[in-house]
């Protein structure tokens, strides 16, 4: 539309120009009939630089041209070109071949007009679709988490209650009631235990002998088990829950050493959750069955080490030991193992093993529960299409980090980046792709932030770092190191040509909160934009806002 314009400009002036000249015969007034020649000439290389993309434009325009180039042949350079004295061509013929490019030039304008409409509506249509999108796919994700905890609740938490409360009823001395066994197979088994635990207390009364050395024995045990079960039950940290399991196994056993071994997500790798140690075992280790609490998760079955190093399982005899592994497990799936070491060698009672895998069984179900609460903690604050946070943990953490710059006098920039023309990317190649696109710029950009800074997809195509202890000169350096890497993935390919525009701001006393700072940044990112594309801005001290679209 803007080249459209000139170019009927330029053709008004030189009109304008050869008139003024029939009239005065000055040679001053062609001076602007030149001057509307060359920027004739610009405006028609923009209008072909632009409507080579739209086929359906380029019959009209090649009619304007054609009835442009018959006024120019036919009267505008034979007036340019006349010498005194000479007889001027008729102004009227000049005005006929005008008024027949004025036609051509109305038609091309409402053509382009028309078109210029129907993208602005394509466009408007594909933000609904867009934003349709989005929505449905949080809701998708809050169904999902509202479903995962009823079923937590329905699975875990009230089978827990109620073998609480039928604990502080033992406690209280009612040896006269049984628990029914409900719930996963774990809690029912613990509900079985407990009832055959009381029914040995009810046992242990009716004898005399050694009545009150079993009661206090298994007063001391069901001590155990009620303190262990509480403690697991009342959080969801897993840091917490597993230190309470190492440390109601050493004092159900006066074990040297307690390690809680864990799977990983992949179900691969066996992990200590020792604070001083980082050891794992491979799935070849587990597969070969190397290792004390490697066997236990491999068979499923309480392992012991006697003396001489040898493994045995808890169906056969025992003897002298000096280690114990009871695999965690819940449901059918094992989730790790307790693996407890002497300082000697000394023999494994039966009710020490039943303490311990009752113990082993409640364990299993709050290290689980706790290990799923945090997997949907961490993924309400990740954006699902590029694994980087999302917004809700951006503006967590600028508000945390600008208070502490702010209060310590620290520095801390903060970039933002756009990747260039990507809605023509996404009509060209579809949304699939577009993902894609947007998932190699996000491991890009995580390749090149360093371990103190922070990743997050700000929405559609726009991303932010934030830059810890970093000045905005530095945050400049990263930024065009990010930049470059982008531009350099991008090269060749069938994704070949995409790049990123970058706006870096540093906290300073106009940009001391959260909002200015991303005002700011947002600022000189647009900046970049209007200076050319695929570059870095530095914000000024103080930003003008972000323009209205």
């Amino acid at each position: 539309m803007k080249a459209e314009s000139a170019a009927h400009a330029a053709m008004l002036d030189e009109e304008n120009g050869l008139r003024g000249y029939l009239l005065a015969r000055d040679p001053s007034f062609l001076e602007p009939y030149t001057r509307a020649e060359e920027a004739l000439i610009r405006a028609h290389r923009a209008l072909a630089a632009s409507i080579g993309s739209a086929p359906e434009l380029v019959s009209t325009m090649l009619s304007v041209r054609l009835a442009e180039e018959r006024w120019t042949e036919r009267w505008a350079r034979v007036v340019g070109d006349l010498r005194p004295g000479a007889t001027a061509p008729s102004v009227f013929d000049g005005k006929a071949l005008f008024d027949a490019y004025r036609l051509e030039e109305a038609a091309f304008a409402d053509a382009l007009e028309r078109r210029s409409q129907g993208l602005f509506q394509r466009e408007q249509r594909m933000i609904v679709t867009r934003l349709a999108l989005e929505l449905s796919v949080f809701l998708a994700i809050l169904i999902l988490a509202l479903r995962e905890e009823r079923a937590l609740r329905a699975a875990i938490v009230t089978p827990v209650a109620a073998l609480l409360g039928h604990i502080r009823r033992i406690r209280d001395g009612q040896l006269t009631t049984s628990l029914d066994q409900f719930g996963p197979r774990e809690l029912a088994e613990l509900a079985e235990g407990l009832n055959e635990l009381v029914q040995a207390l009810v046992q242990a009364r009716g004898s005399e002998v050694s009545r009150e050395e079993a009661q206090r024995q298994h007063a001391g045990q069901l001590r155990l088990i009620l303190d262990a079960s509480r403690e697991f039950s009342e959080s969801l940290n897993l840091v917490y829950v597993v230190k309470a399991v190492r440390e109601s196994t050493r004092a159900v056993g006066g074990y040297e050493r307690v390690v809680v071994w864990l799977m990983d997500e992949e179900q691969k790798n066996l992990v200590s959750t020792e604070d001083s140690s980082s050891t794992s075992l491979s799935d070849d280790e587990l597969d070969t069955g190397r290792g004390l609490a490697a066997r236990a998760c491999t068979s499923g079955r309480i392992t012991f080490e006697s003396s001489t190093g040898q493994v045995r399982f808890s169906d056969s005899n025992t003897g002298p030991i000096r280690a114990i592994a009871i695999p965690l497990i819940v449901g059918a799936r094992v989730v790790g193992a307790i693996e407890a070491r002497y300082g000697d060698t000394r023999i494994a009672t039966k009710q020490t093993v039943e303490i311990l895998e009752t113990l082993a069984t409640h364990a299993a179900t709050a290290i689980e529960s706790a290990r799923l609460h945090g997997i949907i903690e961490t993924r309400s604050h990740v954006d699902p299409v590029t694994r980087l946070f999302n917004r809700r943990r951006l503006d967590a953490d600028m508000d945390t980090e600008c208070k502490r710059s702010a209060r310590y006098g620290r520095p801390l920039s903060f970039v933002m980046l756009d990747v260039d023309h990507f809605k023509a990317f996404n009509d060209a190649h579809g949304h699939p792709q577009a993902d894609v696109a947007l998932q190699l710029v996000a491991d890009v950009i995580g390749t090149c932030v360093r371990s103190t800074d922070t990743a997050y997809r700000y929405g559609g195509e726009e991303f932010c770092i934030l830059l810890r202890e970093t000045c905005a000169e530095d945050g400049m350096i990263m930024a065009e190191r990010v930049r470059l890497r982008i531009e350099q993935r991008f090269a060749s390919g069938d994704m070949a040509g995409i790049t990123a525009s970058f706006g870096v701001a540093g906290l300073t006393v106009g940009t001391s909160t959260p909002r200015a700072l991303m005002e700011a940044a947002d600022a000189a990112m647009y900046e970049a934009k209007h200076t050319g594309r695929n570059c870095v801005a530095l914000s000024a001290p103080f930003p003008a806002p972000r323009p209205i679209a």
